[in-house]
């Protein structure tokens, strides 16, 4: 068939007329499903890699080679029966990979897990493209004995092909491996990116990241990297290099020291005089380590944004434990607000430390008109041209013991007698604290992350929303909800425990494949308080 020629003004023409039409769900099945089925329920298609590899989805692509000053796009896999608007249900198995090459939407394709399912892909490497959304899918070579030691995750703009924008992912679950290697080799050789974007306008959110080199590299312009959780990784958890993103209530922990990278938390930097400005860095929770026995374990520094220049950043309700110097550091920052963080080092005792809060220039280009308010730190160190106000140094074990709920246990909630109550600038405070309680709670605001009140410092668990998924589950049970550390146990309904884990943060997943089949407690406890969810294990 002809492709006919058309300029991208047509997309909202396209638009308008597929919202006419009603979205299909498409099956796609590996164990019931057939390459000669039509994707209905009852004659599922095989596996998503043979639906794309056999042209079943139309969409649009750029005229190649890309020419950004006239763009235009052709139609692509005309009559096919995926429409742009379709959603793709994919049922447990392996599903090969997801390699998506010039599709163009005018509307979101959606491929997800079906209810109850837990597909497996191998990779996803989108190549120019747009309007791709991705949900509930397990990602790793893993369970097809490879690994890639590359990319797990790829959304790819091309100089031929085109660039990427406009892709959601979410509630999947990326690895490497599923347990933790010990051998810095290993790391080396075999561990893969989580997550890369080099493309604009993506939404990654809440999804679970574990056992990767990097965890998510933002190398484009309006990114939403936002409730992922990354634990263990062995260079940087979350790389953001792009302008006008944001990268908040993700959950980084873990950092196995493999080589000589310096590792970082969060780290940015800018190449060729670009400036990277006007991003947001708020509710994040980095800790170096939650073992320290940990194998590979090595310093972390926390914010690390070293080469700019930097405008306009916004650095706010973060908890960051580190044994580094660095807990939050730039150089070159203008206009920079960093309010209402708590960065401290677990370990006072380390040479490589303790932790500050601090703001330099950066060779010729001075930091200026930059404001540090309401922080705890273990040392402030910022440029003459600084706005530093309200914020509490400490630095020693007995005044963290004083401070904070139970330190060694990194609960970092304020004590009733802190010295940081009501002792923050209100006018420069953010409205809401780390666990989305509104500011202020008493006479002023509070000085670090947290803000206390009787019932959030031993928090009143009955106030916070969780999501436990799915119900039933099979091998692993997801709990959402704001960040914090807990206590949690599964016990039979006649109050036996049968699985216990302490200190773990929220969100995180629990492993059920070891208990048999009924109906259980989940019981979440913080201090004195506790929830209980029921749940069933199939």
């Amino acid at each position: 068939m002809k492709k006919h020629l058309i300029n991208l003004t047509a997309i909202l023409l396209l638009v308008f007329l597929s919202q006419t039409v009603n979205a299909t769900i498409y099956h796609v099945d590996p164990v019931h499903g057939s390459d000669t089925g039509d994707g209905s329920a009852a004659h599922p298609w095989k596996t998503i890699e043979n639906v794309i590899n056999n042209n079943l989805i139309e969409s649009m692509s750029y005229v190649t080679p890309y020419d950004s000053a006239n763009p235009q796009i052709v139609e692509k896999n005309t009559g096919s029966p995926v429409k742009p608007g379709d959603t793709l249900y994919l049922y447990n198995g392996i599903h090969g990979e997801i390699n998506l090459v010039n599709y163009v939407n005018p509307e979101y394709i959606t491929i997800k897990n079906a209810p109850g399912h837990f597909p497996i892909i191998k990779r996803i490497h989108v190549q120019a493209g747009s309007k791709w959304r991705f949900e509930g899918l397990e990602i790793s070579g893993e369970p097809y004995d490879e690994y890639f030691n590359d990319k797990i995750v790829f959304f790819e703009s091309h100089s031929w092909q085109g660039p990427v924008s406009n892709i959601e992912m979410k509630n999947c679950r990326i690895y490497s491996t599923i347990t933790a290697w010990e051998d810095s080799t290993d790391w080396i050789t075999k561990a893969s990116d989580g997550i890369v974007i080099w493309g604009d306008s993506v939404q990654i959110k809440n999804n679970i990241l574990t056992n990767v080199h990097f965890g998510i590299i933002m190398l484009g312009d309006h990114i939403t990297v936002s409730g992922n959780s990354i634990t263990n990784f062995s260079a940087d958890g979350i790389r953001l290099t792009g302008s006008y993103d944001i990268v908040e209530k993700n959950i980084i922990k873990n950092c196995y020291d493999v080589d000589d990278n310096h590792d970082d938390g969060i780290q940015s930097f800018t190449t060729g005089g670009l400036v990277v400005n006007n991003n947001v860095v708020r509710q994040n929770i980095i800790l170096n380590y939650e073992d320290p026995n940990q194998p590979l374990l090595g310093p972390l520094q926390g914010i690390g944004c070293f080469d700019g220049p930097y405008e306009n950043w916004v650095v706010e309700n973060n908890l960051i434990i580190v044994n580094h110097w660095h807990g939050i550091s730039f150089y070159g920052l203008k206009n920079g607000k960093i309010v209402n963080n708590t960065v401290l080092d677990p370990n006072l005792n380390d040479t490589i430390g303790p932790c500050w809060i601090k703001i330099d220039d950066l060779q010729n280009d001075s930091s200026e008109n930059c404001i540090v308010v309401n922080n705890i730190t273990n040392s402030i160190a910022p440029t003459q041209n600084s706005f530093v106000q309200n914020n509490l140094v400490i630095t020693s074990y007995q005044q963290y013991d004083s401070n904070f709920v139970d330190y060694a246990s990194f609960d970092f909630h304020l004590t009733s007698n802190s010295l940081a109550i009501d002792a923050g600038c209100d006018s420069l405070s953010p409205v809401i604290d780390l666990d989305g309680n509104a500011r202020p709670e008493g006479s002023h605001t509070d000085i670090g992350c947290y803000e206390y009140n009787q019932l959030s410092s031993i928090m009143n668990i009955k106030s916070r929303n969780f999501n436990v998924y799915p119900n039933p589950a099979s091998s692993t049970l997801h709990i959402d909800g704001n960040p914090s550390l807990f206590n949690i146990k599964i016990l039979t309904l006649e109050g036996k425990v049968i699985k216990e884990q302490k200190n773990v943060i929220i969100p995180s997943e629990i492993d059920i494949s070891n208990i048999k089949e009924g109906v259980y407690i989940l019981q979440l406890q913080k201090g004195k308080k506790l929830k209980n969810i029921i749940f069933i294990k199939n």
